[in-house]
């Protein structure tokens, strides 16, 4: 059998098994560290497990040395950033809108325009029962809008693109709110939002198809 016809697996310090992968590869593994002489391998042409250094093949110098190190990783520095910050969004939309309805249910007519046109009406129609019965219910609504948000903002740093997916539907819907009462600046600020969301879901695609790529040795 060819040498280039040959595929190898090898055993991570992370005691997980990666490969199989072409003789490249592997050598490509070593010239990076990945790679010991101690490290195990497997070739296709033969059973069970060898020591990386006891097949010349792959210019490994010695049979010992540190552990070795974990196959490539599926993470990325830069797509890790745009996952976190796209997530942070999340939060941001759901403390800013607990603040507008303080502010709101407080008297007070300053308002944030990243926050939650949902949350507004909930409080406007608070004002306009002027029963504490209806400001207890607006409190209770508003808390739970926010929750939401803030539960996509989890799961969606975990890495859940259903977060992503599911939370700018409803972020543009809520949208919908600022564009019928013609609020401009509002609908502005909830594109911008929707963009940034959209970076995040991005990234956090990018990074789940890594993963599942180097899962299945490719």
């Amino acid at each position: 059998m060819l040498t280039n016809d040959l595929t190898y697996k090898i055993i991570g310090a992370d005691g997980k098994e990666y490969g199989p992968v072409a003789l490249s590869e592997l050598q490509k593994w070593v010239g990076e560290g990945r790679i010991t002489g101690a490290t195990q391998v497997s070739r296709s042409d033969q059973q069970g497990w060898s020591t990386a250094a006891s097949f010349q093949e792959l210019g490994v110098r010695d049979s010992t040395g540190p552990a070795p190190v974990a196959a490539p990783s599926a993470a990325d520095p830069v797509l890790e950033r745009q996952l976190k910050g796209g997530g942070s969004w999340f939060y941001w939309i759901a403390g800013l809108s607990l603040v507008n309805s303080v502010m709101a249910l407080s008297g007070s007519s300053t308002r944030f325009i990243l926050g939650l046109g949902i949350t507004q009406i909930f409080d406007e129609l608070a004002q306009g029962m002027g029963s504490g019965a209806g400001l207890a219910v607006a409190v209770v609504l508003d808390l739970l809008a926010a929750a939401v948000f803030v539960l996509f903002g989890v799961f969606a740093n975990k890495r859940h693109t259903l977060s992503f997916v599911v939370g700018m539907a409803l972020y543009a819907l809520d949208g919908l709110i600022y564009l019928i009462g013609q609020e401009w600046l509002g609908v502005g600020f909830h594109a911008f939002a929707l963009f940034c969301l959209f970076r995040g879901f991005k990234a956090c695609r990018a990074l789940k198809r890594r993963r599942s790529a180097m899962c299945h040795g490719e």
